[in-house]
């Protein structure tokens, strides 16, 4: 019995690990996804296939390739209203208004940030779309939830290093001096660390206890976000923060 029920759990771990391949919104066939997790084409199809019946996952019957299904969109619905994110909403896109940049509200998942809130897409985006789901150590946001935290250097080793370019801080002691310039500054900084050309600006909202319950991030293409703006746009998205801290916590 013991050994059914831990094949089961390993069952289901595998196929909700197989959702991680498609947070970048595309489209994969069975072999494209069995490379990714390293697994059987037999052993993938059949978890596909379980993820299609349960509605997390849909097929194109003409090109055989697997989407995001409409099970999970329902559940991240539940999680933006249990979230209130909806009341944050009018603050991102006063703050997108005013700056020319894109506002997010974020909240920390593990060794990942996700992006929960938006302004609307704007042209400082240009073709170039943030993910849902970022890095902690490589992220403005994620530098506001580690900043905020007592991380030791053990959990920071642990941390994941992809999706980063070359410019991202990837030792220990370098994301620790990091960590201590964020909380000096009172924001986390993004310089090209996650795509090239844009910078993020990320500012915790903290609770009564002292946790950072959410993040505001504020990106932008570099020639918007040079240097010389960066402190008034993070007195800008400081103000704003503080707004929807009120509505929030």
């Amino acid at each position: 019995m013991t050994d059914a029920r831990g094949a089961g759990v390993q069952t289901v771990t595998r196929a909700l690990t197989l959702l991680t391949c498609f947070r970048s919104g595309e489209e994969l066939g069975v072999s494209e996804v069995a490379r990714r997790q390293e697994l059987a084409v037999s052993t993938t199809h059949r978890l596909l296939q379980s993820l299609v019946d349960a509605g997390f996952l849909e097929k194109d019957d003409a090109t055989s390739r697997y989407r995001i299904g409409a099970a999970l969109a329902a559940y991240g619905q539940v999680s933006y209203r249990q979230h209130r994110i909806y009341l944050s909403e009018p603050y991102l896109e006063q703050l997108a208004a005013t700056t020319g940049a894109s506002a997010s509200l974020a909240v920390r998942s593990g060794s990942e940030v996700v992006l929960l809130g938006f302004s609307r897409w704007r042209e400082a985006d240009g073709h170039v779309l943030q993910g849902v789901r970022l890095p902690l150590h490589a992220s403005a946001l994620g530098k506001a939830f580690l900043a905020w935290s007592d991380v030791d250097d053990s959990e920071l080793a642990a941390l994941p290093r992809e999706a980063t370019t070359q410019r991202a801080i990837t030792d220990v002691a370098g994301i620790r001096r990091e960590l201590e310039l964020t909380r000096e500054r009172g924001y986390g900084f993004n310089d090209e660390e996650l795509t090239p050309d844009f910078r993020t600006i990320g500012i915790p909202i903290i609770d009564g206890s002292g946790s950072v319950r959410y993040a505001l991030g504020l990106r932008g293409p570099v020639e918007l976000m040079i240097d010389e703006r960066i402190p008034f746009l993070a007195d800008l998205a400081k103000v704003t923060a503080r707004q929807i801290g009120e509505v929030l916590l």
